[in-house]
């Protein structure tokens, strides 16, 4: 997968990751401001960081098992797929015991990736999916 980013017209994961970032923080700046609370904005913010961690993982993850010749499953694949997990069922506990943590929050937070990988599909697509 890293070496689609070599080209300017390829699929770029840092372009994704990076655009993320931003959408993650201006919109929890700006949703922080909107509710008048604090928390709501670090709720989104911190919800596009795991999104963006569990995106970088993931993307780990199959760039070593999903080869054409011999798969590379080995322990490091195992706990990378096992920290995803453990690091979404923690946020999402946090989202049921933490009065402080906004669900929208979290809701928009996840949904910067969506949006930035969205984006980042239609430049990619423009430019002849190279």
């Amino acid at each position: 997968m890293a070496k689609a980013d070599a080209s300017f017209g390829a699929f770029s994961c840092k372009r994704v990751e990076l655009l993320a970032a931003v959408i993650s923080v201006v919109g929890g700046l700006a949703f922080g401001l909107f509710r008048h609370s604090l928390s709501a904005g670090l709720s989104l913010t911190l919800a596009g960081a795991v999104a963006i961690i569990n995106f970088r993982w993931l993307e780990a993850v199959l760039a070593r098992v999903v080869q054409p010749d011999v798969p590379q499953f080995d322990f490091g694949s195992a706990l990378r797929i096992f920290g995803r997990m453990a690091l979404f069922g923690v946020l999402m506990a946090a989202l049921l015991w933490a009065p402080s943590i906004d669900a929208i929050g979290v809701a928009l937070g996840f949904s910067a990736l969506v949006i930035a990988l969205v984006i980042e599909a239609f430049r990619w697509g423009r430019t002849g999916g190279g």
